[in-house]
Order: C-alpha cells, then sequence, then structure tokens
C-alpha cells in the first residue's frame, strides 16, 4: 500500500514559521507593500542568469 507524505517544506519556510507572529519584522511586512524593490534594483542583476532580485 503506498504511503501519501506530506510535501517537503523549504528551509526558508521552516525557519520563518519559527518567528512568533507579533515579531516587529512580521509586522511591518504585513503593513508594507514591498513589492516596489524589485523594480528599483532590477537593472542591479542578471536578468539571464539566477534568480531575479
Amino acid at each position: 500500500m503506498l504511503q501519501h507524505k506530506p510535501k517537503q517544506i523549504s528551509f526558508h519556510s521552516s525557519l520563518y514559521n519559527k518567528i512568533p507572529e507579533n515579531h516587529i519584522l512580521k509586522r511591518i511586512d504585513s503593513a508594507v507593500d514591498f513589492s516596489f524593490i524589485n523594480g528599483l534594483l532590477e537593472n542591479s542583476y542578471c536578468k539571464e542568469f539566477g534568480r531575479p532580485a
């Protein structure tokens, strides 16, 4: 019989989940939209290699 195993969580997720919800950095992250950062930094990273800014 096959057993269903849960999907592996990323290292980042497992660490992030250990931070209390009331931690100041989590509170800042939920209050501020940081999506503009990628646009500001896109010329600092290679578009053909690696991950986005």
